[in-house]
């Protein structure tokens, strides 16, 4: 069994591996996740360790909790430390350029998870987060609109983070393309799920038809399903023709056994863990050929609904390895 150990200091979130203890290892690998409590970070930082661990490496994470600034200083320790390779989540592309481009002349590639930008080596990919004809949001409007045809969709951004805004602008354009009606949009800027409760009580009192809620991540659909029910209202599940469509993203524990009991319409689950074995893969290749051009790696991701969510199993039952996980065609 990997020992660990979980410290604390001054807000950082460190994780130590088996090795950190003994002599210093010679290849100390970090991730800058922007916020870590967040069940989705959770498991990518589970991933890389276990790929860390089978490589050989020394694995710290540290959280940003969701502060760019904060991202900026964790890239700085992490270069005092020594670490060979960076992954980070940027939530401010141009306030971590300039730490990233000092972690490039120090030679040590930055890995971003659905992230571009100065200073980004290349990048690992939700399919859920690359905007293309077909894709995930083009897939996802095309089934509300089959089941509720011109359907009336309020849509839930989040914090002010490059890969949250373009995921609502992507869902937005295709909903409207699927013939869609956006009657609004809103941000839980506070990023979590009481916020979230309480902006949609009032999108219900103000839009009273509203069919589809569309929510960014899962801690804010939990939030708006909770205020649907408060309404006296319903969760559309198949059966019900004026149940409200309520859909997440993330594929949280949370969500899916809400999924299961029909207090979620669905979400989309990312893949998490196979996401944290991508980055591991693209530290891996990256400091083996630091000269080379690296291929950015897309995760594949599958929208679970009360349809499919029977077939739904926990990142570490999945059954990946560091050489097996499932990526988008």
């Amino acid at each position: 069994m990997t020992m660990k150990c979980l410290k604390t200091l001054l807000g950082t979130t460190v994780i130590l591996s088996a090795g950190a203890f003994g002599a210093h290892a010679e290849t100390l690998v970090g991730y800058i996740s922007p916020i870590a409590a967040q069940p989705g970070q959770q498991m990518i930082n589970q991933a890389i360790e276990a790929a860390a661990a089978e490589n050989d490496w020394t694995y710290r994470v540290l959280d940003a909790n969701l502060s760019a600034d904060r991202q900026v200083s964790h890239v700085d320790t992490l270069l005092t430390m020594g670490a060979k390779a960076i992954g980070s989540w940027s939530l401010d592309a141009n306030a971590v350029a300039g730490a990233y481009s000092r972690a490039n002349a120090a030679n040590v590639p930055v890995i971003g998870l659905n992230s571009v930008g100065q200073g980004v080596t290349n990048t690992v990919w939700w399919e859920t987060n690359l905007c293309k004809p077909g894709g995930a949001y083009d897939q996802q409007a095309a089934w509300i609109a089959e089941r509720k045809p011109g359907a009336k969709v309020i849509v839930f951004g989040g914090p002010p983070v490059e890969s949250i805004i373009n995921n609502k602008n992507c869902f937005t354009a295709a909903a409207k393309a699927a013939g869609l009606e956006v009657i609004d949009q809103v941000d839980n800027t506070k990023d979590s799920t009481a916020n979230a409760a309480t902006l949609a009580a009032d999108e219900l009192l103000r839009f009273p038809d509203v069919q589809v809620f569309w929510a960014y991540n899962d801690s804010s659909a939990l939030g708006i399903a909770a205020s649907v029910f408060a309404n006296g209202k319903s969760i559309y599940n198949g059966e019900n023709e004026d149940g409200i469509m309520v859909f997440g993203i993330n594929g949280d524990q949370d969500a899916i056994t809400a999924v299961k009991e029909g207090r979620l319409t669905g979400t989309w689950d990312p893949d998490s863990y196979a996401t944290g074995l991508a980055v591991a893969t693209a530290m891996k290749r990256a400091m083996a050929d630091p000269s080379a051009e690296q291929e950015d790696i897309v995760v594949a991701a599958k929208l679970f609904t009360f349809e499919n969510i029977d077939s739904w199993k926990d990142g570490t039952e999945r059954g990946y390895t560091v050489d097996d996980y499932p990526l988008a065609n």
